[in-house]
């Protein structure tokens, strides 16, 4: 087998393993780790559930054959995300406390973090819980359209709802890039005109 399946293999088995010991915390086998948890069980569990899920998936994909692998990948796929968004979603509307927030920035390998405030911290959850969830809408939606109902008006009016409500979410955050692109546009030219300016005068006088 090449070296390439085992590092495959050995990542999967890690992916899978990383997530099996959240499920086994959440089921209270270790009952120490159990009093530790800062969610719910059955976050805890779900949580761990997609790693496990990811690693026995891509272990599959790497020991089977390329149609047996390719026929649960949707599955995995969509199972994954409604996890992630289940998530989101107790995190900013879910009950308890949410001071242990915290949020940050990385990038080049530089970042930093620091304590948010409750409200914060369920309102950037609830961004991104409401986008899935508008996601999983539009695709429910295209389904009961174009596979369950063809043709269903309600569910071609969902579907137009779904999009209409991921454009309005996604609105801000285009607005946000084009105005980052257009400032730092005039900020290089800004900068090009004073290096330019500066060259001028300080170049030797031409004979």
């Amino acid at each position: 087998m090449p070296k390439s399946r085992w590092a495959g293999i050995v990542l999967a088995l890690l992916f899978a393993a990383a997530g099996l010991y959240p499920m086994i915390v959440a089921l209270g086998i270790v009952p120490e780790w159990e009093e530790k948890m800062n969610a719910p069980a059955w976050v805890v569990f779900l949580a761990g559930s997609l790693f496990f899920i990811a690693g026995m998936w891509l272990l599959l994909q790497i020991l089977a054959r390329e149609d047996v692998a390719k026929t649960p990948g949707s599955v995995v796929g969509i199972a994954i995300f409604v996890g992630l968004a289940a998530i989101g979603n107790w995190v900013a509307f879910g009950g308890g406390d949410r001071g242990d927030c915290s949020g940050g920035i990385s990038a080049l390998g530089f970042g930093f973090s620091q304590a948010v405030s409750e409200i914060e911290c369920r309102a950037a959850f609830g961004y991104g819980a409401l986008l899935m969830d508008l996601i999983l809408l539009w695709g429910l939606a295209w389904w009961l359209a174009n596979r369950a109902f063809p043709g269903s008006k309600p569910a071609r009016a969902l579907e137009k709802i779904s999009q209409w409500g991921i454009g309005l979410l996604l609105l801000p955050l285009i607005l946000i890039a084009l105005a980052l692109r257009f400032v730092g546009t005039g900020a290089v030219r800004l900068f090009a005109r004073r290096g330019a300016k500066k060259a001028d005068r300080t170049a030797p006088p031409r004979s």
